[in-house]
């Protein structure tokens, strides 16, 4: 698959508590506001902890978090950063307009890419997968897609947190170049689907309540940029991304 150093990828940095590798997180911005997507189960047992984001693969740089909580659907886990990610590191968050609003790959080359550890360090995983809908499932609002991989080496490989990208050839008739997109976030499949030769690794969730959550409190603090600091004092850690999403809708 090409594209494996494509620049979107470095938005996947390590999430750690006291230095400690929980998983990955992928990083998003709009104008000044930088906010992550993770698993949500990676985040549930570690409420009350400090949360922080290496910028650096070799851990010298982090990022401290000050606000998280759950999504809507509480599929995603939701950080804030407390400052913007600083240019030239090895990290660097993808914008939203990259983020697609769909998890479809529509038949184009994809991966799920992650953070593990490498030696004191950290490094993004590939996994090259197939996306398919499961059928199985039962009728709801929304349509379950699992993430199949191409390759034995990755059966049963620990994906969760892990973000899908696919990368998009070039439409000369809308004119569109080619695009690396992020479609949606790894997490543990409990069900019993198999549309591949290979076993499901994934339960892939989309990402719309993330660029809600991004669209929100841009435009919050374009409307109170002198409340910022007193409401960042006052506001519950817990909820305040998923009020973010609601004022939204």
């Amino acid at each position: 698959m090409q594209g494996r150093d494509a620049r979107e990828l470095r938005s996947v940095a390590p999430l750690l508590i006291d230095g400690v590798l929980i998983g990955p997180v992928t990083l998003v911005h709009n104008g000044d506001k930088t906010i992550g997507a993770t698993d949500a189960d990676l985040l549930r047992p570690h409420v009350g902890a400090q949360l922080s984001v290496a910028t650096m693969l070799d851990g010298s740089a982090i990022v401290p978090v000050g606000n998280w909580g759950l999504s809507r659907y509480a599929g995603l886990g939701l950080i804030e950063l407390v400052n913007p990610v600083a240019p030239g590191l090895d990290v660097c968050p993808v914008d939203l307009g990259a983020v697609c609003a769909t998890v479809d790959t529509r038949g184009t080359p994809a991966a799920l890419v992650g953070i593990v550890r490498d030696g004191t360090g950290f490094a993004r995983s590939w996994v090259p997968v197939q996306v398919d809908s499961d059928t199985s499932a039962a009728m709801t609002d929304q349509s379950t897609r699992l993430a199949s991989p191409i390759d034995d080496i990755h059966v049963g490989a620990a994906v969760d947190g892990a973000s899908l990208f696919a990368w998009f050839p070039a439409n000369p008739a809308l004119g569109r170049a080619s695009e690396v997109l992020v479609l949606g976030l790894a997490q543990a499949y409990r069900g019993f689907a198999k549309p591949r030769e290979r076993p499901v690794i994934a339960e892939i969730v989309g990402l719309d309540d993330l660029g809600r959550a991004l669209l929100a409190a841009y435009r919050a603090e374009e409307r109170e940029p002198e409340l910022r600091q007193v409401a960042g004092e006052i506001e519950d850690p817990a909820s305040s991304l998923r009020a973010a999403s609601d004022r939204d809708d």
